[in-house]
């Protein structure tokens, strides 16, 4: 692994986007303004992916890391390594499932980081990062680049525990109504 090129940043911050264009691309935004304020940053990704964010971002203060990706997961094909490449999102849940595979790679790559790392900023559904991170006694933090209202109907569900209003699959009942909008409970049964 190259440590990022600076020397005076006294902060070096992990990033790791969750593997799709529309967690990524907030993930790396927010990658260029901590480094135009110093910040070295390295960011984990796989090898389909580096190419995406290498064009997105480079230059001094950034590493660029990839991890292999985890072969063999049911029902997802040899090269989908983000979920624009997937054959359908039906296979989302395996994809996010097999994910978890990366965890000792990543545990590795962090170990063999020269620099003292600050923290690490992952995506939501890398949720596994946090026993790593706790693993290597650096702070971890939470990322979601979804639009503020989807985080809002999220919120008022938790809070308000809607979420167990619906008793089957096949009676659709009220889910949620917020400011105009309103989901049924079928429709949000993961399988």
């Amino acid at each position: 692994m190259v440590s990022p090129s600076s020397s005076t940043s006294k902060h070096h911050i992990v990033l790791f986007p969750f593997m799709s264009k529309g967690h990524t691309i907030p993930l790396l935004h927010l990658a260029r303004l901590l480094l135009d304020r110093g910040v070295l940053i390295t960011i984990f990704t796989t090898p389909a992916n580096h190419p995406f964010i290498s064009q997105f971002l480079s230059g001094a203060g950034v590493s660029i890391t990839d991890l292999p990706f985890p072969e063999n997961i049911p029902g997802i094909p040899h090269g989908a390594e983000s979920t624009d490449k997937l054959p359908s999102m039906s296979l989302f849940v395996p994809f996010v499932n097999g994910i978890k595979l990366m965890k000792p790679s990543f545990e590795e790559a962090l170990q063999n980081i020269h620099s003292q790392v600050s923290c690490i900023i992952s995506d939501g559904f890398l949720h596994w990062t946090l026993e790593s991170a706790s693993r290597f006694g650096i702070p971890r933090l939470c990322f979601y680049g979804t639009n503020h209202y989807s985080m809002a109907l999220a919120y008022d569900a938790m809070v308000n525990g809607v979420l167990s209003l619906y008793e089957s699959d096949d009676e659709p009942s009220l889910f949620l109504a917020f400011r105009g909008s309103s989901l049924q409970g079928t429709t949000l049964t993961a399988r």
